[in-house]
């Protein structure tokens, strides 16, 4: 049974590197939209946009993962389901969530843009906020993604 708790476990981890390797790629919009001109740009920023709607969504699937996997490990290991499966126990759980709201706010700000340069508004600002939250939150899911690895060995050790 251990071996299946191992891969229930690890289901989270897995699928939060490729989120990670989709946001890096995400962020290379930034280079990419100060040398793209034209259609080429307008095709590019399509693709940004619709790959941000989709990398949220899956945001939430990872982690809804985790807490399925938490629940799932915790059922399997014998203990009662309970209320408190759901609340994290450790700083990286906590820190999930903080990212969860930072990932929402990120999105929302990404649809504002799109949606005042749509409008033929002024949409510098938002779109600054839009990078500039991008480029902490790279350093935080690296800080995350650490703090996690720590937490899964603590589990599995």
């Amino acid at each position: 049974m251990e071996i299946i708790e191992a891969l229930i476990l690890l289901l989270h981890p897995i699928a939060a590197l490729v989120i990670i390797r989709e946001f890096a790629r995400q962020r290379n919009w930034r280079k990419l939209s100060v040398s793209l001109r034209g259609s080429e740009r307008a095709k590019e920023l399509d693709n940004h946009e619709l790959q941000g709607e989709r990398l949220f969504r899956w945001v939430l699937i990872v982690v809804a993962l985790a807490f399925a996997a938490k629940v799932a490990s915790s059922l399997l290991s014998g203990e009662d389901f309970t209320i408190d499966l759901l609340m994290p126990g450790h700083f990286h759980g906590w820190a999930g969530l903080l990212g969860v709201a930072l990932m929402t706010y990120l999105w929302n700000l990404g649809r504002k843009t799109s949606a005042e340069k749509k409008a033929g508004k002024s949409f510098v600002k938002l779109k600054q906020l839009h990078g500039k939250l991008s480029d902490v939150m790279i350093g935080l899911i690296a800080i995350h993604a650490f703090l996690g690895f720590l937490y899964l060995l603590q589990l599995i050790g």
